[in-house]
């Protein structure tokens, strides 16, 4: 198991914003004789705006919870591989799969066209993250993530949980509710250690379960 390996997928997102996104929202500012956007994964609550948000735009993506991905949930029984001299046979058990569900917003102070930028900004986001089903491959590779043959899955909107979840978080974070796009990343947990069991200890079990 790994165990940085929310944090890896946090900077494969990281790196598919800057790819995908920022592009985009970088050459609207560059028009208006403004700089390059952006880029948070703190909370947004008061001391953000207060010391993070400028007139440069922000894009902040906040992890709001991490749930087992049910529709991915594995039920087929364990693998088992035999080694090449055929004394041992190797017993793999699938992972579990998580879900990141991320909010993201897009902050800005500028009090003339704020509001027109989140907008504009809202829709690249859409954009750019919507053309992939999966993170891909060599972001993955980037990043040192090595989860093959299952793949880092992406949804955009959420679930129909997500307005609640989004709503309380707002009102934890003693916010006014913005304008958010929910991104979900699927990932497989390896947490079991793969278990090596001689062929004979596997003989023996299937004649223990012979019926008499």
């Amino acid at each position: 198991m790994d165990p940085t390996l929310i944090y890896k997928v946090q900077q494969a997102l990281k790196a598919l914003l800057e790819q995908t996104v920022l592009p985009y929202s970088n050459n609207v500012l560059l028009g208006l004789g403004g700089s390059q956007t952006k880029l948070s994964f703190q909370a947004p609550d008061k001391a953000f705006f207060d010391k993070i948000v400028s007139d440069i735009p922000v894009i902040n993506c906040y992890l709001i919870g991490i749930t087992e991905d049910i529709q991915r949930r594995q039920s087929e029984p364990p693998r088992t591989q035999m080694n090449f001299t055929q004394t041992h046979r190797t017993r793999f058990i699938e992972p579990r799969f998580i879900s990141l569900s991320y909010m993201m917003t897009v902050w800005s102070k500028d009090e003339e066209q704020g509001a027109e930028i989140e907008h504009l900004f809202l829709s690249h986001l859409i954009a750019g993250l919507g053309k992939f089903d999966f993170i891909p491959e060599d972001i993955m590779q980037a990043q040192q993530i090595d989860i093959s043959p299952y793949g880092v899955r992406s949804q955009l909107f959420g679930n129909e949980h997500s307005e609640k979840i989004t709503g309380q978080v707002w009102q934890a974070l003693g916010s006014t509710p913005k304008p958010t796009v929910i991104y979900s990343l699927s990932l497989p947990m390896p947490v079991f250690d793969p278990v090596q069991l001689p062929i004979i200890k596997e003989m023996n079990n299937k004649l223990d379960n012979k019926p008499s």
